[in-house]
């Protein structure tokens, strides 16, 4: 994407310092040795250990993505993760269990998954942000469930009654979600995202899509006819067609990734500092497509290298622009965070895994 058109809104007079960018230091042969463990010992206590294996995967991540020579931490404590886990999946077999006995009863699930859904996405949220700090200073996530129930689903349903048409706003409203409701110490994260990018972005996704799918659907059809339009022949000309919206799908998706990430980090300030993000989409895109080519040649085995891949490219192309001493701003945080204290330490305590 062409960030030169969205830099950040910073005050008028303040006086902007050099970047300071995001680097990781993994790498994907040491990722792979924590992956292997986690994968094994998961299997072994049958999925009990996964909840240490998300700490350690979060922390060696954070741990080594530096900004200005500090790394970011990772603090979660593996055993509330796992209540968490247990309560979601104790919730999910009780209601599917349920539904076996009477099919109205999956209509009264779904609608308890939506009941659910945005407390689930705010506790998550909440429980992240308070584990991750930066130079000894945490996070805070104090976004609310009626919020997160605007941005997750109504702004959702809308757009399904509208055909999609209400789909940007669905967008920007979960994003405005997450970062205006972001702080790192007294200050509030902030973003004001313009409607008309979002729009832009989707169309030209839904223009790719539609190409690609139209192409796979036209050889499907040609195929057919060559082989003189039997009954075999039209069904697979069918599975050409879907295969084609799967492979546009599989563009069309970490495309509208890498531009919201953009557009938000372009439009993202944190107090007067502010961020730039210098993704390219064809780029992002090829590094998706090539891992997943990669990972399924080798069965799986290139999954840790691929996630260090894109997790390098995704870090390595943002950057702080700081309005002044960052040294100066984290030490002034970390006095005027003394008075929260670990408020809602309560309401922190489990990991949904959203």
């Amino acid at each position: 994407m062409d960030t030169n058109q969205t830099l950040p809104v910073m005050g008028a007079n303040t006086a902007v310092q050099d970047e300071l960018p995001l680097s990781f230091t993994g790498s994907g042969g040491e990722y792979f040795k924590i992956w292997i463990v986690n994968v094994v010992l998961s299997i072994v206590t049958l999925g009990i250990y996964s909840a240490w294996a998300k700490v350690r995967r979060e922390r060696y991540f954070l741990n080594n993505t530096v900004l200005d020579l500090s790394p970011f931490e990772y603090h979660a404590d593996p055993v509330n993760i796992l209540k968490g886990r247990l309560l979601v999946a104790a919730v999910l077999v009780v209601a599917n269990i349920a539904a076996e006995f009477n099919p109205i009863l999956n209509l009264l699930v779904t609608l308890l998954f939506l009941a659910l859904l945005p407390w689930m996405i705010s506790k998550a949220m909440r429980f992240r942000a308070h584990n991750t700090s930066w130079r000894g200073l945490r996070f805070r996530f104090t976004g609310g469930v009626g919020d997160a129930a605007k941005a997750w689903v109504l702004w959702p349903i809308a757009a399904a009654f509208t055909l999609g048409i209400l789909t940007p706003y669905a967008l920007k409203a979960q994003r405005r979600y997450l970062v205006n409701s972001l702080h790192f110490g007294t200050e509030d994260f902030e973003v004001e995202l313009p409607i008309g990018p979002i729009y832009k972005m989707l169309m030209g996704a839904g223009l790719v899509l539609i190409l690609v799918a139209s192409a796979f659907a036209g050889f499907g059809v040609i195929g057919a006819l060559g082989a003189g339009g039997n009954r075999d022949a039209i069904i697979g000309s069918i599975f050409i067609g879907v295969l084609g919206i799967y492979v546009g799908a599989a563009i069309v998706a970490p495309y509208i990734s890498v531009r919201m990430t953009n557009l938000v980090f372009n439009r993202m300030n944190l107090a007067n500092h502010g961020f730039v993000s210098r993704m390219k989409a064809r780029k992002y895109v090829f590094i998706v497509l090539t891992n997943w080519l990669l990972t399924a040649l080798t069965l799986g085995l290139y999954r840790p290298f691929a996630v260090v891949r894109l997790h390098r490219y995704r870090v390595e192309n943002i950057a702080m622009l700081p309005a002044g001493s960052i040294d100066e701003f984290v030490a002034q945080q970390e006095e005027e965070a003394r008075v929260l204290g670990e408020e809602a330490a309560d309401l922190l305590d489990i990991d949904l895994g959203f």
